[in-house]
């Protein structure tokens, strides 16, 4: 199943990302206080394309790797997006928890630029949380973030800020239109699964796709005549995917397949690989810090990044989906 690349936060909050010239100060000096004989090298150009093929090799469900780094350790949980508090996603953030102590958590959804311990993603987790039915609004990023704050490891963002996006996207033949247009349609899938709409053709995803183009057009800081109206919107996804907004919508549509046969596949595509290129890197400089880190991401980034990681730091010492199994083969 493609990673809908969309948990709550980020949609609640439209925080995409993709990786500005520059880490944030005070990561891209890591390497130097490491020191540059045993600093570990990125390499971002090891990050797999995201294809049919790599696809398909994926896990149905949530799974993760963990790498030795002399005595810390790294733990990438690949997530199944998921808002049940039963769910194997839940369940290996847990045991992470439970198994290794974090020095620092990155978290999908919402931008290294809001620093440590935003007060801004624990007023969201508190906000979007356990329900007595067991379903959790805000997805995998509660447990993340209270797991984060009861062992009290500095929580960060995965993602780099919106503006950092447009160049390289732009540079690409991508316009305004394309990106405001793909912004709105990513959230569709979350939208379903926080049971705002039952599905694409359902009436009420009018007024959600209206609020969302207006927030990211003023965030992009495109012109009122850039799809102004919920018509103007579906339009512009006809003629990209070649068939109207309704109920053969397909979470497919916004997965960043490289050969993926919509058209919005190729602006997720373009998304996909700046946001990665990011994470790596952030990855790779708080390991060079000397720190054990957890990053919880969709499972499409785990197998994307698994190449440019394995190239760094070697092979994982457990790849699968019980870290009590990792405990004892990581020691």
């Amino acid at each position: 199943m493609p990673d809908r690349q969309m948990v709550a936060i980020a949609t609640a909050l439209s925080m995409f990302g993709s990786p500005p010239a520059t880490l944030p100060a005070g990561v891209t000096e890591a390497m130097e206080a490491r020191g540059a004989s045993s600093a570990l090298r990125p390499a971002p150009n090891q990050l797999a394309p995201w294809t049919t093929a790599l696809r398909d090799r994926q896990p149905d469900d949530a799974f993760a790797s963990v790498y030795r780094v002399g005595p810390h350790r790294l733990v990438f949980i690949g997530a199944q997006h998921e808002n049940q508090s039963k769910s194997r996603t839940f369940r290996l953030i847990e045991d992470a928890y439970a198994k290794i102590k974090f020095d620092t958590v990155i978290a999908e959804g919402f931008p290294t630029s809001w620093g440590a311990n935003s007060a801004r993603i624990f007023a969201y987790v508190a906000q979007n949380g356990w329900r007595g039915d067991g379903f959790v609004e805000g997805g995998e990023t509660v447990p993340t973030v209270l797991g984060a704050r009861r062992q009290g490891a500095v929580l960060i963002g995965g993602e780099a800020d919106d503006p950092d996006l447009e160049r390289p996207i732009y540079a690409q033949g991508f316009s305004g239109q394309d990106l405001l247009g793909f912004y709105v349609l990513r959230a569709i899938p979350q939208w379903i699964g926080e049971r705002k709409i039952s599905n694409a053709g359902d009436p009420r995803l009018v007024s959600l796709v209206q609020a969302s183009l207006d927030y990211n057009r003023a965030m992009l800081g495109l012109p009122a005549s850039v799809l102004p109206r919920f018509s103007d919107w579906a339009a512009w996804y006809r003629e990209k995917n070649g068939k109207p907004i309704d109920t053969t919508f397909d979470t497919e549509e916004v997965g960043p397949l490289a050969d993926g046969r919509h058209g919005t596949n190729r602006i997720a595509s373009a998304v996909s690989r700046a946001r990665d290129a990011y994470l790596h890197n952030l990855i790779i400089a708080h390991l060079n810090r000397g720190e054990s880190v957890l990053v919880v991401f969709g499972g499409s980034h785990l197998m994307i990044h698994r190449p440019a990681l394995d190239q760094v730091l070697g092979r994982p010492c457990y790849a699968g989906t019980d870290l009590k199994q990792a405990q004892e083969a990581c020691l």
